[in-house]
C-alpha cells in the first residue's frame, strides 16, 4: 500500500478514529477511547479507516493521492506523534514496515499484525458496503436482516452540546426519543435528570427510542451535518459526508 496526504489531514483522522470522551466501561464513567488500532485500506484515491468492536464501529473515508492499493494496521498513537512533527504532504509506503516519508524525514514503525476486533470489521464493513450520505436522508437504509424506520439530520455542534450537559450526571447512559421532534436525555440511579429537545431537520419515518453510552460526538467534525437513523431495540447509525458510526443500543447493563 502506497499514498500520500497532508500530515494534519492524516493525523486528525487518525485521532477521530480513537473517539475520545467520557465512556462508560466496566471501571466506570471517565475519560476514555475505543482503542489506538486502526485498520487501513486503500482503494484508488479512497483510504478508509476502520476501528471498533461488536458494539461500536467507526468508519471514515478519506482523499488521498493512492499509488498501491492494499490495507494495513497502525498504532494511531504512535503514528500520531510522528506525524505532528511533520509539515504538509508525507507518503506512506506500507512494507515489511509502516513507512512514514516526507523530506528530509524517513520513520519506519512496524505493523500491527492483527487488530483486536478484526472479524467484527470484516462483518460490519460489509453490513454498511451500501450505505451513503444524503443532503437529505430519504433512504432507511438495510442493516442485517432489518431497515431503520426513522430518519432526522442535526449539526455535530447541537449534537454535542446535548450530550455535553446530558454527562453532568454522571450516568454515562442516554436516551434518544424521535417523535416529530428529537430530544436527548439522561437520568442517574439518585433521579438527577437532564433533557433537552434538540433543533432537527429534514425529520422522515417512523418515531423510536434508543438508549445508548458513549461521546458520539466525538467522532464528527465540527459544524458537520449528521444524519440518524433509528427503529426500536436496534443499532443507531449516524452518517456524515465523509464518515459513519454503527452503535449498539443499550440494553440491561451493556
Amino acid at each position: 500500500m502506497k499514498f500520500s496526504i497532508d500530515s494534519k489531514d492524516l493525523s486528525n483522522a487518525l485521532d477521530s478514529m480513537q473517539v475520545r470522551g467520557k465512556h462508560l466501561t466496566t471501571s466506570g464513567f471517565g475519560n476514555s477511547n475505543i482503542g489506538s488500532y486502526v485498520y487501513m485500506s486503500l482503494e484508488d484515491n479512497t483510504l478508509k479507516l476502520y476501528n471498533g468492536d461488536n458494539t461500536f464501529m467507526v468508519i471514515l473515508n478519506l482523499e488521498v493521492n493512492g499509488e498501491t492499493n492494499g490495507s494495513t494496521i497502525v498504532d494511531s498513537g504512535l503514528l500520531i506523534k510522528y506525524l505532528k512533527t511533520c509539515d504538509g504532504d508525507i507518503e506512506i509506503n506500507v512494507g515489511d514496515f509502516v513507512s512514514v516519508v516526507s523530506p528530509n524525514k524517513n520513520r519506519n514503525m512496524p505493523r500491527v499484525i492483527q487488530h483486536p476486533s478484526m472479524e467484527a470489521i470484516t462483518n460490519i464493513k460489509n453490513m454498511v458496503s451500501h450505505i451513503n450520505y444524503e443532503a437529505q436522508p430519504n433512504t432507511l437504509f438495510n442493516f442485517g436482516k432489518a431497515s431503520f424506520e426513522g430518519s432526522f439530520s442535526l449539526t455535530q455542534n447541537n449534537f454535542k452540546d446535548a450530550i455535553k450537559s446530558c454527562e453532568l450526571i454522571n450516568s454515562g447512559i442516554y436516551t434518544l426519543n424521535y417523535n416529530e421532534q428529537v430530544v436527548i436525555s439522561s437520568r442517574s440511579a439518585h433521579n438527577d435528570s437532564y433533557k433537552e429537545t434538540v433543533n432537527t431537520v429534514f425529520t422522515h419515518g417512523e418515531p423510536a427510542t434508543i438508549d445508548f453510552s458513549g461521546p458520539l460526538y466525538a467522532f464528527f467534525e465540527n459544524g458537520q451535518m449528521l444524519n440518524f437513523y433509528m427503529k426500536d431495540e436496534f443499532p443507531l447509525l449516524v452518517v456524515a459526508s465523509d464518515r459513519l458510526l454503527i452503535k449498539a443500543p443499550y440494553v440491561n447493563g451493556v
